[in-house]
């Protein structure tokens, strides 16, 4: 599997190839993106801009603890993805850049890794924002960019020191996390939590939590045909990764690609914005289990929910 356009792209090529219904290859790759910003700006969170290129990282090397506004930018043509990730001491530079792409890329997370969360710009040169509550530590902006495609992505990591100091304003509003308006938990069961079930239509606030400890996920978020169940998520995907054609168009041929909340290992938070229209949705995770070798949606971490 891969993430992200990859994720949807590659795979629905691959289900075109299988499937008995003939299925162009724009369809196949649609990206109807759902990010938005018009309340997460509103919060008063301070923001801190990431800038991500071929040739690095601009972003700042120290931070204070609190809350903050994480906006990536990425440049025309190529499309960016940040994460905040603390490898393990000792590890080089080169090993730790090659480990941090495995993540970004192709969905390999390691146990030893803590991966507090980011987001991905939706298109090429776009920008894309979250919230975290950053704790103080030794920390690593891990970013890159890569083209429409999925080629050629270049990985950089930059030291990210947070410390003990305060960074939230002093200000009523913006002492406390955000209040969402939609909560998506990831569990060490291996499965997705949406409350409210159906999610209110328009610009929603969402927390995204890994309240496990053992497994780290991401959510890839796509629109679905109308009727759509987890289990036929799951049965799909099962049936591609064991070479059976699904019978007729397959499902995920069908879909679009909405929305996206990067790697989370157990205990952290985000928050983002979605603007959704009426439909119905499933939230995915591709990671690669470390310990089985499964991509998690294998073992059923897919679900359906609806937005009315």
């Amino acid at each position: 599997m891969r993430s992200l356009f990859r994720t949807i792209v590659r795979l629905a090529l691959v289900l075109a190839m299988l499937a008995v219904t003939p299925v162009s290859a724009s369809a196949q790759a649609e990206i109807d993106s759902a990010f938005s910003d018009t309340l997460i700006r509103e919060l008063g969170y301070p923001e801190v801009t990431v800038d991500v290129s071929p040739e690095g990282i601009t972003a700042p090397a120290e931070l204070p603890a609190g809350l903050h506004l994480i906006t990536l930018m990425a440049p025309e043509g190529l499309v960016g993805y940040v994460n905040i990730m603390q490898p393990p001491t000792g590890l080089r530079e080169e090993e730790a850049t090659r480990l941090a792409l495995d993540a970004a890329a192709n969905d390999l997370v390691q146990l030893d890794w803590l991966y507090l969360g980011g987001t991905n710009t939706p298109n090429p040169g776009e920008s894309a924002s979250f919230v975290i509550d950053l704790q103080p530590g030794e920390f690593q902006w891990a970013a890159s960019t890569y083209s429409e495609g999925g080629a050629d992505e270049i990985m950089h990591l930059s030291p990210l020191t947070v410390t003990a100091a305060g960074a939230t304003p002093m200000t009523d509003t913006a002492l406390s996390p955000p209040v969402p308006g939609v909560v998506l938990e990831m569990t060490d069961d291996l499965e997705y939590i949406v409350t409210p079930d159906p999610v209110s239509a328009g610009p929603q606030l969402w927390e995204f939590t890994n309240t496990g400890m053992h497994s780290a996920h991401h959510v890839v978020m796509f629109r679905v045909p109308n009727g759509t169940t987890s289990e036929q998520i799951v049965t799909e995907f099962s049936a591609m990764m064991s070479g059976t054609p699904p019978a007729g168009q397959p499902l995920m041929a069908q879909v679009a690609w909405v929305g996206y909340a990067a790697l989370q290992s157990g205990g952290q938070t985000t928050w983002a914005e979605f603007n959704l229209e009426p439909a119905t949705y499933a939230v995915i995770c591709f990671i690669i289990d470390p310990v089985t070798g499964r991509p998690h949606v294998l073992d059923g971490m897919a679900t359906v929910f609806g937005v009315e």
